[in-house]
């Protein structure tokens, strides 16, 4: 049963309508005489529609409406008008009045009116809630997706919705996404396209498609789109719910160049191994002859040379069986960097970082790396007293430096020294370096001043490296 407030000042009219509405309206009445005290009755609750008069002498019905609205209420209002009084009306509706009905003429006939605009009021409202706890429910889900979802008008193309982790996806605010094309949402080479598969999936009715959004800070990012159409309130929409796959996109890259370098390796180490074998016999060909000396000792050490050179060529092979076995990942830069620095003899050496928040894309192996590139200061660098790691946003992503006060690298050994089997030593450990980096894209050169110590620089394109929490590096 509704609950209906009935505010008039008449008291003959107020008890005529109470009987009226509650034995043919099915309405449970209560009446007011004054429109404050109407308000305290409805500021009390339990009110679910008001009819009131217009003329009264502690407040108008206009102003009635007035405060009833301003109280943020949604509550059906019906206003209770004599005749003549047009502008009334007009001051009504533009105040959220759902109706007006004039006094006048049958009474009967009057009430039964009024009883249907009542319960007209009602439905609606009660239709207006149920769509309302709809929509809310409906938006509480997509905010809890874990894919950003946009709902998009089919006539216009225009964005009216999209969910929390789209909004923290695209860095806007709800209004602003609303006031997006659909093609707004990828890289404009994409606008065609875009269109083309955006009508596709109208005709349809759904589909999957690959494509790539721009994100908050400008990059593309491939993503799964899932496309179906929504009826809303009579309003013809799509739903897209994209699906990040750069990360996916990533280890599979990262992975198929991984499996080339191992194709490729094997095919350099085992032709050097073959290659050494072969020298090898030579020089036993000429060892089983008995030569005198300095040949017998001449042989003698060429053999002992290459037997170290496959050694040192199977322990390369060992450790680069593991480049690119586990998928590649998110690291913190200076947590690793610290764990490399723990296995050389650091002892007199000073390590200083400043990449706290710092994380990068990259293999696993990337301890190895800053392990080879620590170990090759501490052989090479001679004089060295303090290591440095730190970083510095560039131009076209980031600059992570690992430098030392060392005696630096001569001009002409620059591109040498990521060479394999160049140097003192096994000539693995920079080139292995490189390689590591590279599988995610990370390149590596030196660019420090000979005489004044090594820089090695690792530079890093967007979106392979981030900072969690936020930091400004400069």
């Amino acid at each position: 049963m509704v609950s209906l407030l009935f505010v008039d000042d008449d008291p003959e009219l107020l008890d005529l309508g109470r009987i009226f509405l509650e034995r043919n309206g099915n309405f449970s009445v209560i009446t007011s005489s004054t429109a404050a005290e109407g308000l305290s009755k409805i500021r009390s609750g339990g009110v679910d529609a008001v009819v009131s008069d217009y003329q009264m002498p502690d407040m108008d019905g206009i102003e009635f409406l007035k405060q009833v609205r301003a109280d943020q209420s949604d509550i059906p209002f019906i206003l209770f008008t004599g005749k003549g009084r047009e502008e009334v009306v007009i001051q009504a509706i533009n105040n959220g009045v759902d109706f007006y009905l004039q006094k006048g003429g049958d009474q009967n006939a009057q009430f039964s009116e009024l009883c249907h605009k009542i319960h007209q009021a009602v439905r609606r409202k009660n239709a207006e809630d149920e769509l309302r706890v709809a929509y809310e429910k409906n938006q509480g889900l997509m905010d809890h997706a874990n894919d950003g979802i946009v709902i998009i008008d089919v006539d216009s193309g225009m964005i009216i919705d999209a969910n929390k982790k789209a909004l923290e996806f695209l860095g806007k605010t709800r209004s602003e996404v609303q006031k997006m094309h659909h093609c707004d949402l990828h890289p404009a080479e994409y606008a065609d396209r875009c269109r083309e598969l955006f009508q596709k999936h109208v005709t349809i009715g759904s589909g999957i498609e690959e494509g790539v959004i721009v994100d908050a800070g400008g990059c593309n990012v491939p993503v799964i789109i899932s496309l179906n159409i929504l009826d809303l309130e009579g309003k013809k929409c799509i739903m897209g719910i994209f699906h990040d796959i750069s990360e996916i996109k990533k280890v599979h890259n990262a992975l198929r160049l991984a499996n080339n370098k191992l194709n490729l390796l094997s095919d350099i180490t085992r032709h050097d191994i073959q290659n050494k074998l072969l020298s090898m016999n030579g020089y036993m060909k000429m060892f089983s002859a008995y030569p005198p000396e300095p040949e017998y000792s001449m042989y003698i050490k060429y053999l002992q040379e290459s037997v170290n050179a496959i050694k040192n060529d199977i322990e390369f092979t060992r450790l680069y069986q593991n480049l690119g076995m586990v998928a590649p990942e998110w690291q913190n830069v200076q947590d690793v960097f610290f764990r490399a620095s723990v296995y050389p003899d650091l002892k007199k050496i000073r390590i200083v970082a400043d990449t706290k928040y710092l994380e990068i894309f990259a293999d696993p192996l990337l301890e190895r790396v800053f392990y080879n590139l620590v170990e090759n200061s501490i052989r090479h660098g001679v004089r060295v007293t303090s290591i440095r790691l730190s970083a510095a946003l560039s131009s076209d992503g980031l600059v992570i430096r690992i430098e030392d006060d060392g005696v630096g690298v001569p001009e002409q050994d620059k591109e040498k020294i990521f060479l394999k089997d160049f140097g003192k030593n096994t000539g693995h450990g920079l080139f292995m370096a490189r390689e590591i980096l590279s599988i995610t894209g990370i390149s590596i050169m030196e660019n420090g001043i000979s005489g004044q110590g090594a820089r090695f620089e690792l530079r890093i394109a967007k979106p392979a490296f981030r900072f969690t929490p936020s930091v400004n590096y400069s």
